[in-house]
């Protein structure tokens, strides 16, 4: 038994390297000052930070991936909060059918949704806005609030907000005082998972984002494919991954993000 749990942990710890060591390449990568990809860093540099941080299109496009994110986010915030508390508190029938609806785009992939969403935007003239992206990845992200959500509110007494309706308060004033206050764990966590997801979208983005709206993984996936690996993309990256990872490490660390979904 002892010898199975060190070869147990031993593979542990293969496979978490084995992760990881792709993130730590980036990161030790972005701080070195050639003009070409090399790994390791010969000299330690903030060269590319400093060119990421002057650079207006790359600038531009971080900012629209974060406008789009948090549109999308808000959104899916409501639309799944609300969904989730139908599914979950307000009796619906044929509960699994409406579910399987609103999870069904985590089961297709997204190439699949992306290729629908473009040819019924074509009909419609919104290809290439803004309305139009958010609404594509708040398509994507929604789901994930409802799954965080209705897994939330399933922990939460219904006879709180009962009791509270039961004391004259209306039925959205009983879920705002007393459900939602007790939900905000997993909203945040939710929000949380929204955003990352809207904000890393690269197929969606790729078909539905016009020249106007383009995101930063699509200006990195274009700059990839045309020009090969850009010091000042690995920088930026290398940014994004530490925040995400700090993001997700505080968010295990308070609100248990993991046993959520």
């Amino acid at each position: 038994m002892r010898g199975r749990g060190i070869l147990l942990g031993a593979l542990s710890i293969a496979t978490l390297v084995f992760l990881l060591a792709p993130i730590a390449v980036l990161v030790l990568s972005a701080f070195d000052g050639g003009k070409f990809f090399r790994f390791p860093p010969r000299e330690v540099s903030l060269r590319w930070f400093v060119a990421a941080y002057e650079s207006a299109e790359y600038r531009r496009s971080l900012a629209n991936s974060g406008i789009v994110a948090a549109l999308s986010t808000a959104a899916s915030l409501v639309l799944g909060t609300m969904a989730a508390h139908a599914l979950v508190r307000g009796g619906l029938r044929r509960t699994a059918l409406v579910e399987a609806v609103l999870i069904a785009p985590l089961t297709l992939p997204l190439i699949v949704w992306a290729i629908a969403l473009l040819q019924i935007y074509a009909r419609l003239g919104v290809s290439g806005s803004l309305g139009g992206l958010v609404l594509a990845h708040t398509v994507v992200t929604l789901p994930l609030v409802v799954r965080i959500m209705m897994a939330t509110l399933a922990q939460i007494d219904p006879s709180l907000e009962l009791a509270a309706r039961s004391l004259g308060a209306r039925p959205l004033r009983a879920a705002a005082r007393t459900t939602l206050p007790l939900a905000m764990p997993g909203l945040l966590s939710a929000g949380a998972f929204a955003f990352l997801a809207s904000f890393n979208d690269v197929i969606v983005s790729t078909f539905i984002a016009g020249a106007g709206w383009n995101t930063f993984p699509v200006r990195l996936y274009s700059q990839l494919r045309g020009q090969g690996v850009d010091p000042i993309t690995m920088a930026i990256g290398a940014v994004i991954v530490v925040a995400i990872l700090t993001l997700v490490l505080l968010g295990e660390a308070v609100f248990k993000w993991s046993r959520k979904l």
